[in-house]
């Protein structure tokens, strides 16, 4: 139905007068006599009487009337909803993220969105960083919060946070008698390690810092959460790495230490299409560089950098 015609019937309703209702509709008198010829017809009733004196409404008219501004305003709620979505403010975002990213940045940003963009639903799935590279070329997920670097030119990587890893360790480990650790101190230590899958670069990484202080882990044990791997090396089984200012759980029989001079860093970046991401996951990314801020060095500014 003609919007334009509706809302010349509805002006005419109010004013009952073809003068009045042709200045408020910015239109000349014959045309909104054509107006509303052409939606009488398409409804096949008449909507008024006129006469050269009086202008009345119809006992149909009245009916329709109520109906014409109900469908004015539906069509208002759809353009501004239809350009809500499009700016970004209103639908649903589908985030992929691993558990480390999860647990370390997930809330700071997502609070914060929701507060900017209540009508924003965040949809959110646990992935190792490939699984999101394959999930965002395939458009399963707009966002993923994974471990940089990553080798595919058609995605963008914003770096979020950066943290040092600390060692956890059981108390009875006689290197929790030092104050701070190398990493040849652990030449002889069982590694406990999140699995390889969640963050392929991270963790070789991490192996090839050991490989350059002379030694490769005599056993690695992978496991996740972060809290099962402090709870594995407070049972003595082993010694685990864990982001430094966010997973440092207090838990008996577990102690933590400072890794020197050579420090692993764990790095959590935005991931998106560098063409064509939906607008909510670049006011996503955006909200995440401001909530994060705190966690990245100075030398991290390189949006797609290493992860030490």
């Amino acid at each position: 139905m003609d919007r334009r015609r509706l809302e010349c019937f509805v002006v005419l309703a109010e004013e009952l007068h073809f003068g009045r209702a042709a200045d408020r509709s910015g239109i000349s008198q014959p045309g909104l006599s054509q107006q509303l010829r052409q939606l009488e017809e398409q409804l096949q009733v008449q909507l008024l009487n006129r006469s050269k004196r009086q202008v009345s409404m119809t006992r149909a008219g009245e009916v329709f009337l109520g109906e014409a501004r109900k469908i004015l305003r539906s069509m208002e709620t759809a353009v501004e909803l239809t350009r809500q979505t499009d700016d970004g403010l209103i639908g649903n975002l589908r985030v992929g993220t691993t558990p480390s990213a999860l647990f370390i940045t997930m809330p700071e940003i997502v609070l914060r969105f929701r507060a900017m963009l209540p009508q924003v639903h965040v949809e959110v799935q646990q992935m190792t960083t490939d699984e999101q590279v394959a999930a965002l070329g395939s458009g399963d997920i707009h966002v993923g919060l994974l471990h940089p670097p990553i080798d595919d030119p058609s995605l963008r990587c914003d770096l979020l946070a950066e943290m040092p890893f600390k060692v956890v360790m059981s108390e009875a480990n006689p290197l929790a008698k030092k104050p701070t650790l190398t990493l040849a101190d652990l030449a002889r230590e069982t590694f406990i390690l999140f699995p390889r899958g969640v963050g392929p670069h991270v963790y070789d990484h991490l192996i090839a810092l050991c490989h350059e202080a002379g030694f490769s882990p005599r056993k690695i044990v992978e496991i996740s959460p972060a809290q099962s791997i402090v709870a594995m090396a407070a049972c003595n089984l082993g010694i685990g790495f864990v982001a430094a200012q966010v997973q440092h759980y207090d838990r008996a029989f577990a102690t933590y230490r400072t890794l020197q001079p050579v420090t692993p860093r764990l790095s959590v970046a935005a991931a998106y299409p560098a063409n064509g991401a939906v607008p909510m996951a670049l006011q996503f990314v955006a909200v995440g560089r401001a909530a994060l801020a705190g966690y990245r060095t100075a030398s991290a500014s390189d949006p797609a950098g290493d992860v030490a």
